[in-house]
């Protein structure tokens, strides 16, 4: 017989997100005992500390860092029940928590999310943006259902990790340049011919990796200037000819935040390109609002699956 409730599981992810009883007791509009207690049973319950307690309030145990995982999934399964038996007839509904990598973000969510909600107006889309680390342990959280982001020593990692990811597109590295820099008309250019110029690297992880692994296949070593995990500010930077670049997702228009222009010229060394994934938890079903924004992803970008 079960005895753990959706109640006290409820109760479980408000303190940890608030920090305290007494907090989470506010969010919830409840007494301080009531929540105390129904923490306290749920760890009699289980058998388990879920909370260290210390001055400041209290921390997740590594056990209950666990059980706060399970916590979120079963929650969100039982909310996405509710709405099912609420009459929707079959209609794609419940809640679609999408992660995407950052600089991904702005030329993939805004199409497929603004489509996702015209198609299923019952399916409650949110998402939130990161880096590599960041996208995965929300989802091993679970806060996400889907992580979008790029496959840089992420393929080799994914057995051990416990995840599946289906493909979606390939993106290939491009240079940035100032429109008067002298090799701003060649139609390609080598990493080689900028290795004494200013670099500015696009370090948000896994990125900073990617590129200078770039510079590494050509026996290069750049002069780094500037590192920003902000892709619109090395676009503004090159833009103002504060030294050149190397960004993966390449924008429609060739003109920076401050409305400056630049240009982007292919590499010479021809360079594969990264693999853009929609990773999901190897240990879950996915559900059809998963499968069918995959799908809608591919469909917008591409087809092909990682095995």
């Amino acid at each position: 017989m079960l005895n753990v409730t959706l109640r006290q599981l409820d109760y479980l992810v408000a303190v940890a997100e608030h920090g305290t009883v007494t907090a989470a007791a506010q969010a919830l509009h409840l007494s301080q005992s009531t929540v105390s207690t129904a923490i306290a049973d749920l760890e009699h319950i289980l058998r388990i500390s879920l909370f260290v307690r210390h001055a400041r309030g209290l921390s997740l145990t590594r056990d209950g860092e666990m059980v706060l995982a399970e916590a979120r999934h079963l929650l969100r399964d039982a909310a996405n029940l509710e709405r099912r038996a609420a009459g929707l007839s079959g209609e794609l509904a419940g809640e679609l928590h999408i992660g995407c990598y950052s600089t991904i973000a702005p030329l993939l969510l805004p199409a497929v999310v603004t489509e996702f909600m015209h198609r299923y107006p019952a399916v409650d889309v949110n998402f939130s943006e990161g880096s590599q680390n960041a996208l995965l342990e929300e989802m091993d959280q679970g806060k996400s259902d889907v992580a979008v982001m790029y496959a840089y020593r992420f393929r080799d990692r994914l057995t051990d990790l416990g995840h599946t990811a289906t493909k979606l597109t390939a993106v290939p590295p491009h240079v940035l340049l100032h429109p008067e820099h002298p090799l701003a008309q060649s139609d390609a250019v080598s990493l080689r011919d900028l290795a004494g110029e200013p670099y500015i690297l696009f370090d948000l992880e896994p990125g900073g990796q990617y590129f200078l692994s770039l510079f590494d296949a050509e026996g290069v070593r750049p002069d780094i200037r500037f590192r920003t995990p902000n892709s619109e500010l090395v676009r503004c930077l090159v833009a103002r000819g504060a030294g050149y670049s190397l960004l993966s997702q390449r924008p429609r228009t060739t003109v920076s935040y401050e409305g400056l222009p630049y240009v982007t010229r292919e590499l010479t060394a021809g360079h594969e390109g990264l693999d853009v994934v929609a990773v999901t938890p190897g240990d879950r079903m996915r559900s059809q609002r998963v499968v069918t924004f995959i799908e809608m992803a591919v469909e917008l970008l591409g087809p092909e699956v990682l095995n």
